[in-house]
């Protein structure tokens, strides 16, 4: 199901079941629950965007670039995305905290996306090699929903992320400079 339902709707089963042009029975037999459905629906509408999404980061010329700018591509993405926005309010915090924490598809998906790149980075000595990628991701995994969310609630703004990653996250991934004696 790669459409979404408008963002007025409820996501329920029914208004699944109308968009994909199935029955509600149908929904139910591939999916235990509502949670479930809008879950696996997130997860497939990113995996088909990830490609494009990969190779639109790689293309910066510098990993500081790249994080950057990826980041907040994708926690622009996540603001124009009516499902990731209904997912990171309030009223669905239990949805989003099984997204999260619980099944850990959020940071699945992110670790699809970033290691790659983070790998890359790693072996061309543009980033630490000692950096643990699985805890980084799910760093940066967290930290894209905390942004769709307060920037959604109109606090804060993509300029202010920007700077932040910029002044504080990038350099902390950097490598050291060589000391010459």
């Amino acid at each position: 199901m790669t459409s979404s339902p408008a963002p007025e709707h409820n996501y329920s089963a029914d208004t699944f079941a109308r968009v994909a042009g199935m029955s509600r029975a149908t929904v139910y037999r591939h999916f235990s629950d509502r949670n479930s459905l809008i879950m696996e629906s997130i997860v497939r509408r990113a995996r088909i965007g990830m490609t494009p999404s990969r190779e639109k980061i790689r293309s910066y010329p510098t990993f500081g670039e790249r994080i950057v700018e990826g980041i907040c591509r994708n926690v622009r993405r996540g603001l124009r995305d009516p499902m990731i926005h209904r997912l990171v309010s309030p009223a669905e915090a239990t949805l989003a905290t099984s997204l999260l924490s619980t099944s850990g598809r959020a940071v699945e998906l992110t670790r699809e996306l970033w290691e790659p790149i983070l790998l890359e980075a790693q072996e061309s000595g543009e980033m630490r090699a000692d950096v643990d990628l699985t805890l980084l991701c799910e760093w940066i995994s967290e930290l894209e929903m905390n942004y769709i969310s307060s920037i959604g609630a109109g606090v804060g703004s993509l300029e202010q992320l920007r700077a932040k990653l910029e002044t504080f996250f990038v350099p902390s991934l950097l490598p050291a400079p060589a000391v010459i004696d």
